[in-house]
């Protein structure tokens, strides 16, 4: 992130802003000096001398209004440097050739620091180099460090004392100015990342609202075509629904269709969750629509193997490979001859009549397989329902979810451990029963698939025929 930033235009400007601050400072403190070069000059009597700072303040106040205009800045820049670098070497041996005193060639000092400051790459270190070998060669014929030679005895130290208590504050302000703008830039080059991190944080925040509001919305229309109760209620006395999607759409979904003299009720668990199961269950409920109104009176076997061959001819598997599919438990209700009837693909059906239960055989739920004899091979349970009949369906997600504490899975085994154990209870009991033992065996894990555990008990009038006449026989007697 902020390698990225550091190549953003606003940083970029920030950065150059900062250096022609440097500069200005620079070109500034450089030219008050000047002036006092030229003041002392005159007072001296070394008029001829004073040219020299006096073409440095032009120089300096050409460049400064000069850089205004992006284009002539860099120009301009290295115009002044070199300038501040080479000068004071010209005006020390004006003022007396290479034995001149007071170390005069000092001032390109302040020069040097803002050149390694300002300029990148090879060019620093060739503004080093040049003032490097310069004050070597005039410090080893200085006269401050030797006897003076062409200046009266003392005026070399005068001097140095002269140098050296200007060029100090001069060094001083303008390091401190850099370094004040430094931290002037890192300020603003942390508060533009922090402002850009804040937008692209917003920006994913809002694109993630958007996103969850469509899901949300979509999630609402796939619910809408789901069996609410008083669609089943000649069916089912009661009907207990646990649904839990693992995000806001999913692919597991219940199903339900009168035609004629039959009733389906169906869950099924389509490959994926999440926005790809959400649109294979569509696609489902669409197949199923069309099997069950153009079939007719189709028992539950038949329902799953009409479904699934059609399944297999809308994704063309042989072309394109397709393995997706769906698991799927029917209950087929036939209003002519009262029975029940299921059967179960890769979805489970759990019986339970009052103390025993009876867990059906599922087939296995591998979409691509499950075509020619495979299919054939699929098999329907005539159901007995009594008083106590309770059915259970459920899909894969249930079975397949881990323990809080190990990597173990929840299991069809425990399920109808936790159904059974529970028998005893009203149905609705029942169901929050297994909520709280599923609750506490998942824990903070997250859910590896949608889950959905639906619970219904027949109506009475779906009831075998000899209960059915046990029962008015009771009602008579009495």
């Amino acid at each position: 992130m902020v390698s990225t930033l550091q190549n953003e235009p606003a940083i970029t400007t920030l950065r150059r802003q900062s250096e022609r601050k440097v500069f200005i400072t620079m070109g500034l403190s450089m030219a008050v000096c000047a002036c006092l070069w030229c003041v002392w000059c005159i007072l001296t009597g070394h008029a001829h001398a004073a040219v020299i700072p006096g073409i440095y303040i032009g120089l300096a106040g050409a460049s400064l209004i000069a850089i205004r205009s992006a284009r002539a800045e860099l120009f301009f820049r290295h115009v002044l440097l070199i300038a501040g670098v080479l000068l004071p070497f010209v005006f020390q041996l004006i003022l007396g050739g290479l034995d001149a005193s007071g170390m005069v060639m000092l001032w390109s000092l302040p020069t040097l620091v803002a050149a390694v400051n300002l300029q990148s790459g090879g060019v620093r270190y060739g503004y080093l180099a040049a003032t490097g070998i310069l004050l070597t060669t005039f410090a080893a014929f200085d006269p401050v460090l030797m006897a003076p030679a062409l200046l009266p005895e003392g005026t070399g130290h005068l001097l140095l004392a002269f140098n050296l208590a200007t060029i100090m504050p001069a060094n001083f302000i303008l390091a401190d100015h850099m370094l004040r703008a430094e931290r002037t830039l890192r300020k603003r080059v942390f508060a533009q990342q922090r402002e850009t991190n804040e937008r692209f944080v917003q920006a994913l925040e809002d694109r993630n609202m958007d996103m969850q509001q469509s899901l949300d919305y979509a999630a609402r229309i796939q619910m809408a075509l789901w069996p609410d109760k008083d669609r089943v209620r000649g069916l089912f006395e009661q009907m207990h629904v646990h649904y839990e999607p693992k995000e806001a759409v999913g692919g597991d979904f219940l199903w339900h269709a009168r035609v004629e003299d039959r009733s389906y009720f169906m869950v099924l668990d389509c490959t994926g969750h999440g926005v790809p199961g959400s649109l294979m269950s569509m696609l489902m409920h669409g197949l199923l629509n069309e099997v069950v109104h153009t079939g007719r009176n189709l028992g539950a076997a038949e329902v799953v193997r009409r479904t699934l061959q059609l399944l297999n001819d809308r994704l063309d598997r042989e072309r394109t490979g397709n393995t997706d599919g769906a698991e799927m438990a029917v209950l087929c209700f036939d209003h002519g001859k009262r029975s029940v009837s299921c059967c179960s693909y890769g979805c489970g059906i759990i019986v339970q009549e009052g103390e025993r239960t009876l867990h059906l055989k599922s087939h296995s739920g591998n979409a691509a397989l499950m075509q020619g004899s495979r299919l054939d091979a699929l098999c329907e349970h005539i159901l007995t329902v009594s008083a106590d009949t309770r059915l259970f369906l459920y899909t894969d997600g249930v079975a397949d979810q881990f323990c809080a504490n190990d990597r173990r899975k929840f299991t069809r085994a425990r399920l109808e451990a936790c159904i059974v154990g529970a028998a005893s209870l009203a149905p609705e009991d029942q169901i929050e029963s297994f909520q709280r033992t599923f609750a506490e065996w998942r824990g903070e894990t997250p859910l590896l698939d949608d889950i959905l555990l639906v619970g219904v008990v027949p109506a009475a009038c779906w009831r075998s025929y000899t209960d059915l006449d046990l029962d008015q026989d009771l009602e008579g007697a009495a």
